[in-house]
């Protein structure tokens, strides 16, 4: 076979992969991942059923590349550009940086909580994996914006409310889904208010 048609097939490979895990996340964000079959998303994508098993090698596979790549994609998202001053404002300001996101990873964001409350054997493992980045990435927030305080305490406080941080956010995120009449910055203030309280707390 040719260099361009050897590029030609990688390619498709490609966008048929993306077209997969595409059509996955929504179903999966939808209906959850138990309620998702292979023909489900074999119908939504015009793909085959051995092109998903392919690709994918089975449906707790299409799971983790689909959680994979939502992770990816919104971390990435989800870094606070800046984050100096006050611990308050400082906090204030990268909450609200981090809460940005939600509009555009909803989906990942709803088949993450899904998949968490699910307590399903098969994504347990990509749950925890999604879940350690989340807390790394709070806790990481907080240990800089309180840098001001110095090195050592500013790492005390993040280890001792990251766990609370996370639980918080995954609240904020609902909260928001459930109506649209709240706002998530009002939410990401209180958070970075309560979290500032509690730190005073910390030795």
């Amino acid at each position: 076979m040719s260099g361009a048609g050897t590029n030609k097939r990688l390619a498709q490979g490609r966008r048929s992969r993306g077209e997969i895990l595409d059509v996955a996340s929504k179903l999966m964000a939808e209906r959850g991942f138990a309620a998702t079959s292979i023909a489900d998303i074999a119908r939504e994508s015009g793909l085959p059923n051995s092109s998903i098993y392919w690709h994918f090698g089975s449906k707790s596979g299409i799971l983790a590349a689909v959680m994979e790549r939502g992770a990816e994609r919104f971390f990435a998202d989800a870094q606070p550009a800046v984050i100096s001053g006050p611990p308050p404002e400082a906090l204030r300001s990268a909450l609200r940086q981090v809460s940005d996101t939600f509009p555009e990873h909803r989906e990942f964001l709803r088949l993450f909580i899904l998949l968490l409350l699910s307590g399903d054997d098969e994504s347990r493992e990509t749950v925890a994996r999604v879940r350690t980045r989340g807390r790394t990435s709070l806790r990481a927030i907080i240990e800089t914006a309180f840098q001001p305080e110095g090195a050592a305490r500013a790492a005390r406080i993040a280890e001792h409310l990251a766990d609370y941080a996370l639980a918080v956010f995954d609240g904020a995120f609902l909260a928001t889904q459930d109506s649209p009449t709240i706002s998530h910055y009002a939410l990401m203030d209180q958070m970075a208010g309560s979290i500032v309280a509690l730190a005073a707390d910390v030795a």
